[in-house]
């Protein structure tokens, strides 16, 4: 399993919009918003590909500037 702490930078007028499409992902769950105003995540996929396909995905929803993995870790894979 791969596991990421990732931020998101937004357009924060796309908040809502944002929110509402990242309760269509599985594996990704918002963890907190930044003080300028960007969204934690917490993702967790299968491996590191199915991570990165994630990544790319939030990365065309409406309101999204920019993904950016902080932490990824995959503890159990070899």
């Amino acid at each position: 399993m791969a596991i990421s702490g990732t931020i998101i930078k937004i357009q924060r007028e796309q908040r809502e919009n944002i929110r509402r499409n990242l309760e269509k992902f599985s594996g990704v769950s918002w963890q907190q918003d930044t003080p300028e105003g960007d969204m934690i995540l917490l993702i967790e996929a299968e491996n590191l590909q199915a991570l990165h396909k994630i990544c790319l995905s939030l990365e065309k929803i409406n309101g999204v500037l920019g993904v950016y993995p902080s932490y990824v870790t995959t503890a159990d894979e070899q």
